[in-house]
């Protein structure tokens, strides 16, 4: 990830629904949500395999302890105490979020993000 998508993730909004539109940005279209079949499928790079909704919270957390870990590691200016402060916020609650009361938030607000993020049939 680069530094400028970080920096992006790093200032969507501190609540689940953040949460979920960072999720949004990280997995692209690596998940979907099939509602007749109530699963997610996942797209591993070559061919797409059906997941349960654990498998997907198991995703989201990992995903935001290693966006923590990319917003620890990059540069900060050396006297700009509040970007540190801010920072140290944002990694804080990334860490909270991994936590299974917000990881199911997310991924709940989530799941609205797809659905409204997919075409509309055409009759």
């Amino acid at each position: 990830m680069n530094e400028k998508q970080i920096i992006r993730l790093m200032k969507m909004p501190r609540t689940d629904a953040g949460n979920a539109q960072r999720l949004l940005e990280l997995f692209g279209n690596t998940w979907k949500y099939l509602p007749q079949y109530r699963s997610w499928m996942h797209w591993d790079g070559h061919c797409w395999k059906g997941q349960t909704t654990a498998d997907l919270r198991g995703a989201a957390a990992n995903a935001f302890r290693q966006l923590a870990m990319d917003i620890y590691c990059l540069p900060v200016p050396q006297n700009d105490v509040a970007e540190r402060i801010y920072r140290l916020k944002i990694i804080a609650w990334l860490y909270k979020s991994q936590i299974d009361y917000h990881v199911t938030l997310a991924v709940r607000y989530y799941k609205k993000l797809l659905w409204r993020e997919e075409p509309a049939e055409e009759k």
